[in-house]
């Protein structure tokens, strides 16, 4: 199956200037890890709802999506674990509690977690991703920036 049929879902959730702009990916091996920072009021509310994401004034969200490439140029969506935390320049850090969220129809994983931010202010994350029981865990780590409507 094709990449994008999995990312598509995901994808069209956003503003494409937006889109452009926090999401990235980073491989690993045969895996690639997708991510991607918003501010839940970007949201429509019905995914807002079925993310189970309220939508609010600095509210934000950061989603992980993992796919493994296979031997035919195909992907396959994979199930991963994230954990991780996130905080400001200033040294105040959170837990992000992340949740294994189907996407479609059995299309597709997203890992989804909500934290607190202010306008503007830089927000460092540190992710941790589980996307094969045979390899330790990857660590990502980025900073975004987030602005209020």
């Amino acid at each position: 199956m094709s990449l994008l049929r999995y990312l598509l879902p995901l994808m069209l959730l956003l503003p494409l200037p937006l889109l452009a702009q926090n999401n990235a990916m980073e491989r690993v091996g045969d895996y690639e890890i997708y991510y991607d920072v918003l501010p839940t009021s970007f949201l429509n509310p019905q995914v807002a709802q079925g993310y189970g994401i309220v939508r609010s004034k600095g509210q934000g969200m950061v989603r992980v999506t993992v796919l493994k490439r296979l031997e035919d140029g195909s992907s396959e969506p994979v199930r991963a674990r994230v954990s991780g935390q996130a905080g400001n320049l200033a040294g105040q850090i959170n837990s992000l509690g992340f949740q294994l969220k189907e996407v479609g129809q059995g299309e597709g994983y997203a890992n989804i977690a909500s934290f607190r931010y202010s306008h503007d202010d830089p927000m460092r994350f540190l992710l941790r991703v589980t996307y094969s029981p045979q390899h330790p865990a990857y660590e990502l780590a980025f900073v975004r920036r987030l602005l209020m409507d």
